[in-house]
C-alpha cells in the first residue's frame, strides 16, 4: 500500500494500480466468504476507496491465516461453491488456500512494474522477505 502512495494521485499508474489492489482484496474477501459458506459482500472487482480496500483486505487475510493454520484434515476438506459467473465448482481447502496465494503473487508483480513505470517505489514482494520480517 505504501507503494501505491508513492504515485501521483493523478498518474495512470496509480489508478491502474488501485484498480489491481481493490481486486487483490475483493479476492481475498470471496474466497474468505466461499471457505466460510458466506455470500461475498463485494464483487472480485470493485470500485474500492484504497482505505476501504485495505481493510477487507487485512480482515480477509487474518481469516484465511487462520483456516491456513488448520489441520491437515480441515486442509483436506472439500468445499462447494459457485464461480461469479455462477458455475458450480469444489476444491480442498488447500487447494483455494494456493491459488489465493498464486493469485496475490502474479497481481502484486504487476502492481510493482505499474509502480515502477510510473516513478514509485515498489514494495518488496518476494517471499523470503516476508519470511524474515515475519509476515
Amino acid at each position: 500500500v505504501g507503494a501505491l502512495r508513492t504515485l501521483p494521485e493523478d498518474s495512470r499508474e496509480r489508478a491502474e494500480a488501485m484498480r489491481l489492489y481493490a481486486h487483490l482484496a475483493a479476492a481475498a474477501h470471496v474466497w474468505h466468504a466461499r471457505l466460510e459458506g458466506r455470500t461475498p459482500r463485494h464483487p472480485v472487482w470493485p470500485e474500492l476507496a484504497l482505505e476501504d480496500a485495505v481493510a477487507l483486505a487485512m480482515d480477509s487475510i487474518a481469516g484465511l491465516r487462520a483456516i491456513a493454520d488448520g489441520d491437515a484434515e480441515s486442509l483436506a476438506r472439500v468445499v462447494e461453491y459457485r464461480t461469479s459467473a455462477g458455475q458450480p465448482f469444489s476444491n480442498t481447502v488447500a487447494d483455494i488456500l494456493a491459488h489465493v496465494v498464486l493469485h496475490g503473487s502474479y497481481h502484486r508483480g504487476q502492481l510493482a512494474l505499474l509502480t515502477r513505470q510510473g516513478g514509485g517505489t515498489p514494495a518488496a514482494s518476494d517471499y523470503i522477505v516476508f519470511a524474515r520480517t515475519g509476515g
